[in-house]
């Protein structure tokens, strides 16, 4: 009987396609195991379709949502399980999964220390990689590790059904993708920057403009609508999203989940940061360009500040950094 191996990462979608190439890697060192994903209700869409991930299990929220998803665990009976979250939440959800190897970050390296305590073999990673590689490095168990890769792909029909969910808005051809939220406000550049930005680049390309946006933007996007400058696209689904992106000129936005999908996807991203450092947790890729504020409180992880943080970042400098991203995409199509 094969070998199980138990990987917990619930959330959020940024971090767990940050983890995708080192679960990846798990399964390469480990072809025969079988390899299973504990993921937070509606991430599921994004893991299923991966090859090297054999079952994914949907947590909900709440105790009833914690016991059900380990009751699926324990029938799958895992011998070792990776803590890819660093919680307290999740090396619980470990220890009480059976497994008896469980492998995560040393305690003052991890979010919450205490998650550590139900942890029996720690790794210490190295904390100026990006995130990306500092997974690589505890999926390695210290060692040296490959470079990262996605393996992230879109379906013809997939693509198809973008093209009709952007069809009614206009959109038939190159567009730029504009993400106005992020779980931060801090993180979030002034939306009134984006309709300025949209604008420029109707004017000098005649490309247009699509606001993307998940369920907890819905305060952000609802004035858009009927704005003339941009489009908004519906509510999609991750794989529709997936999509979208996919088939995006270049993205835009600031830390937030579907910049990271972007990256991920291989398409040009700007990624405007404030609070956190782009060189962790930025875009990961060689088709990134990043925009950061220069503040003395760089790195505070605040939720909010007095300070302007990514709205200090200019429209004019935003747009100088656009425009040569457009040109290089304009020629590489041509």
């Amino acid at each position: 009987m094969r070998d199980t191996l138990l990987v917990v990462r619930f959330s959020s979608l940024g971090d767990v396609v940050h983890a995708i190439p080192a679960v990846q890697y798990i399964k390469e060192k480990n072809p025969e195991a079988r390899l299973v994903w504990v993921v937070k209700r509606g991430y599921e869409t994004l893991l299923e379709p991966l090859s090297f991930v054999n079952r994914v299990i949907t947590m909900s929220p709440g105790r009833e949502g914690f016991r059900s998803a380990l009751s699926q665990v324990k029938g799958e009976k895992p011998q070792v399980a990776y803590d890819f979250q660093g919680l307290l939440k999740s090396g619980l959800f470990v220890f009480l999964s059976g497994a008896k190897e469980r492998i995560g970050l040393t305690a003052y390296q991890a979010r919450e220390q205490l998650g550590s305590w139900f942890l029996n073999r720690k790794v210490k990673v190295d904390p100026t990689l990006h995130i990306v590689e500092q997974w690589m490095m505890l999926a390695s168990h210290g060692d040296a590790f490959p470079a990262p890769s996605f393996r992230l792909g879109v379906t013809k029909g997939e693509m198809e059904r973008a093209r009709s969910l952007l069809g009614p808005l206009g959109i038939r051809g190159p567009y730029l993708v504009l993400l106005p939220g992020a779980g931060w406000p801090t993180k979030r550049w002034p939306v009134e920057n984006l309709l300025w930005l949209a604008s420029m680049v109707q004017d000098r390309y005649s490309i247009p403009s699509l606001i993307l946006w998940e369920p907890q933007d819905e305060d952000l996007v609802i004035p858009l609508r009927g704005e003339s400058r941009v489009r908004v696209a519906p509510l999609t689904t991750i794989r529709e999203m997936v999509a979208i992106l996919k088939g995006g000129l270049v993205v835009i936005g600031g830390d937030t989940g579907p910049l990271h999908l972007a990256a991920a996807l291989g398409r040009p991203t700007l990624g405007l940061y404030g609070p956190s450092y782009s060189w962790r947790n930025g875009p990961y890729g060689s088709r990134s360009l990043i925009l950061e504020v220069a503040c003395p409180r760089k790195g505070c992880y605040k939720r909010k500040c007095r300070e302007e943080c990514v709205a200090s970042i200019s429209k004019e400098m935003v747009w100088d950094a656009l425009q040569v991203m457009l040109e290089e995409e304009i020629d590489h199509k041509e």
